[in-house]
């Protein structure tokens, strides 16, 4: 079984996310979707956080800060 990061990537703004787990919707084709979805929050302030999906597979969730141009 392959150990790779998941991840998912939220806006500067993003506090909340529902996104599928790709690791079950990989060993599971035969279930629905929605049965995959991993659903969380991340503070304003966070940069980095951590979830696991009903399954147990971990999901690292980052935020990308967008530099503006001057």
């Amino acid at each position: 079984m392959s150990r790779e990061r998941q991840h998912v990537w939220l806006g500067p703004e993003a506090t909340v996310f529902e996104e599928p787990c790709e690791a079950c919707l990989a060993a599971h084709e035969s279930l629905a979707a929605e049965l995959c979805v991993v659903a969380g929050t991340l503070r304003a302030d966070a940069d980095v956080g951590f979830t696991t999906c009903r399954r147990g597979h971990r999901i690292v969730v980052r935020r990308v800060r967008l530099k503006l141009a001057v």
